[in-house]
């Protein structure tokens, strides 16, 4: 009798251990296959370090294949294309406003990056961006809305 209930109880807190996981498992694929589009993401990481000025790097995806955003002080825009589910991304050639602007440095490089830009990750909230595959650039969901024409900003 006394075995009949461990055995029971083990079968029990399995399935609750299992159900767990999937829930767990389930979130993170959501999160993987959910779309990039319309969504405004900003700069929160680059190359390992902190951002200073976040909400100035902004990026967004259009669904017309199109990736627009802004720097330091310059927008950008160009093509991007989702290669395949596993997240396989081309961004680019990028192009942008020329606006003169103190220490343009860091700009510059976050517009080269996309470039070089061969994969993207997601999470509930962050998207990664990977170059030589090792992470080159984080960035946060804003909770703001997608305006239909960036210049208008």
């Amino acid at each position: 009798m006394k075995r009949s209930i461990l055995i029971a109880t083990g079968v029990i807190l399995t399935g609750l251990l299992l159900t767990g996981c999937c829930q767990k498992c389930r979130k993170s694929r959501e999160a993987a296959t959910r779309p990039i589009q319309n969504v405004v993401w900003h700069l929160t990481q680059f190359d390992g370090k902190a951002v200073e000025l976040p909400d100035r790097y902004e990026l967004t995806f259009g669904t017309d294949g199109t990736v627009t955003g802004i720097g330091e002080c310059n927008r950008f825009f160009g093509p991007y294309e989702v290669k395949d589910a596993g997240g396989s991304i081309k961004i680019g050639p990028v192009a942008s406003t020329m606006m003169a602007c103190p220490d343009m440095d860091f700009e510059t490089q976050f517009f080269r990056m996309f470039d070089a830009v061969h994969l993207y990750q997601l999470d509930e909230t962050h998207l990664y961006l990977f170059v030589d595959n090792k992470i080159k650039a984080v960035f946060e969901q804003l909770d703001k809305p997608v305006e239909a024409d960036p210049a208008n900003r």
